[in-house]
Order: structure tokens, then C-alpha cells, then sequence
């Protein structure tokens, strides 16, 4: 029912190596991949912003398509401006002025979050042509000092075409979670964004790999947010191995909602032509989001 017809990609455009925070925190050479499995991070210079990336993202996607669009789907945790959103701002920009603008406050599970509004607006009018545009610069929210959480995140935008296609992706099945009382274990205030590492993970291994595995029955593929290392080795070890399960952390390290649309990418040939794939975010909140399509 529906396809995902084009993806464009816009990440920082400073290639940050692990051997420059090395020697900045003081750390032997390798600790940093040892540790999280990430060889490198894409990161905003000084005049790149999530606004800012999206455009770009945006603009390299087939023109004469854009200007079908109906709706816009936005999604970010660090706007350079409150309000109004990303989505409105793209409105301008590309000169859409009959598009509706939504805007997620969402992180991890953004993308999927996204895909799943835009399932069901194309189930009430397969018409709709919809624009999903995921943006965030973590990068320039987190404490110089931040050790564990500037090895880990990276700053980049995806601008994801969904449209209606007749052999297209069915839902198959869907599930949200929210853990309670868990909300001050990743979020951004005061200006600084602050993580409880070991409590993610504990969330990732506790809550999220059992409804992986639970979904993952006789299914093909999976697309997973790039969690790093610890998280996407217990998902690989506990899945069938006949399952494809891409991932691209080393390269890219994490880029919160944009991680999925950009890995979906690299693999779209596979990704439209395999009969059953899950889809699965999970971060800020904590929460989960995860939709099962068949086709």
C-alpha cells in the first residue's frame, strides 16, 4: 500500500575520527571503536543547523515530485527555533503552501513514528504524496566534556519520499512503548543534552531485543536505529541469522532519527524487494516504535 520512492541524504559535513577525541579526553588509541564500535561521526560545522541540513536534504530530491507533495512530516529534538517547526519552514522554502505541516518533538523512533501517520493518511487517501524529513544536530548540544556522548552521536538529515503503490508495504503489525519513569534517563534541558548510558542500555536489552524478537518470526529483514555496538550485537546474536540485518554504526555512529532512513538507503534494492521487513526506533522517552510490513 505504500512505497518509499526516493530518500535524500544531507549529514554534517565535518568527518570527525575517533583519534582526535582520543587525544582530546586523553584515551588510548582504539578505546573509543573498542568500546562503542564506532569508527567516525558526521558533525555540523558552525553554520550547519537541523533547519539548515533539511533544506539541503530536501533540495536534492526530484523537483518536479516535490511540488506534488501534500503533506510534510518533520521531525526533531534540537530545532534551532521553538517554534514554528521544520516542517513549516520547508513549506516556505520549497514553495509548498498547500502542503499540512506536522511536527514531531521526537528522537530515535521519529523516522518510524513518521512512516506510521503516513500509513495511515494513505489509507484514507492514496493520493496523498507525503514528505518525511528527519533532522537533528546533537552535536551542538552536548558539554564539550561529554566524553561518552560526544563518541556517540552525529548531526545529519534525511528528506524520505512515501507515496501510494498497490503492491506496496502493508502493516502487518505495530507496536509502541513508553517505560515509566524514565524520561530524565535522555532528554535536553537547560540547553545540554544528558544521557544515563547504562540505563539506555538496559532499556535496549530488557525492553526493546524481546519485542525484536517476538516480531522477527518468519520475517526477512530488519532495519533497526543504530544503537552501536552492545545493543545491535545482542539483537544479531538473538535473531535468526537467515534474517538480513544491515548496520552501519561504524561509519556513521548515532543519528538518532535519521539513522534508519539512511541505512535504508544504502539497501534499497534489497529493502524493495523483500517480502517481509521490520522496522524498529527506540530511544528518547524511553520508547519504542515498531512496525511489521508485508508485501
Amino acid at each position: 500500500m505504500i512505497e518509499i520512492s526516493e530518500i535524500s541524504l544531507a549529514l554534517g559535513s565535518i568527518i570527525e575520527k575517533n583519534n582526535k577525541l582520543e587525544k582530546k579526553f586523553g584515551l588510548k588509541k582504539g578505546t573509543i571503536y573498542n568500546l562503542t564500535g564506532i569508527k567516525q561521526r558526521t558533525i555540523s560545522n558552525i553554520s550547519e543547523t537541523a533547519e539548515s541540513l533539511a533544506i539541503r536534504a530536501c533540495k536534492n530530491l526530484n523537483k518536479s515530485y516535490l511540488k506534488k507533495i501534500t503533506h510534510i512530516i518533520s521531525v526533531s529534538n534540537t530545532p534551532t527555533i521553538r517554534f514554528p517547526g521544520i516542517s513549516n519552514y520547508l513549506s516556505s522554502r520549497l514553495e509548498l503552501k498547500n502542503a499540512h505541516c506536522l511536527n514531531l518533538n521526537q528522537g530515535c523512533t521519529g523516522f518510524v513514528d513518521a512512516v506510521m501517520i503516513s500509513y495511515e493518511i494513505i489509507k484514507n487517501d492514496n493520493k496523498a504524496k507525503i514528505l518525511i524529513v528527519t533532522s537533528d544536530t546533537y552535536s551542538k548540544f552536548i558539554n564539550k566534556n561529554n566524553k561518552a556522548l560526544k563518541c556517540l552521536f552525529s548531526d545529519g538529515s534525511a528528506a524520505t519520499l512515501i507515496e501510494y503503490r498497490k503492491n506496496g508495504l502493508k502493516l502487518k503489525k505495530k507496536l509502541f512503548r513508553n517505560i515509566m519513569n524514565t524520561e530524565n534517563d535522555l532528554n535536553f534541558k537547560e540547553n545540554e543534552i544528558s544521557m544515563n548510558g547504562p540505563a539506555v542500555v538496559s532499556f535496549a536489552i530488557k525492553d526493546v531485543i524481546p519485542e525484536i524478537i517476538n516480531l522477527s518470526k518468519n520475517i526477512n529483514c530488519i532495519f533497526s536505529h543504530q544503537a552501536g555496538k552492545i545493543v545491535m550485537n545482542e539483537i544479531k546474536k538473538k535473531i535468526d541469522p537467515k534474517i538480513f540485518f544491515p548496520v552501519n554504526f561504524s561509519d556513521y555512529g548515532n543519528l538518532v532519527s535519521t539513522s534508519i532512513p539512511v541505512l535504508i538507503k544504502q539497501n534499497m534494492k534489497r529493502f524493495k524487494t523483500e517480502k517481509k521487513i521490520l522496522i524498529c526506533g527506540f530511544g528518547v522517552g524511553l520508547s519504542t516504535s515498531m512496525i511489521l510490513f508485508y508485501r
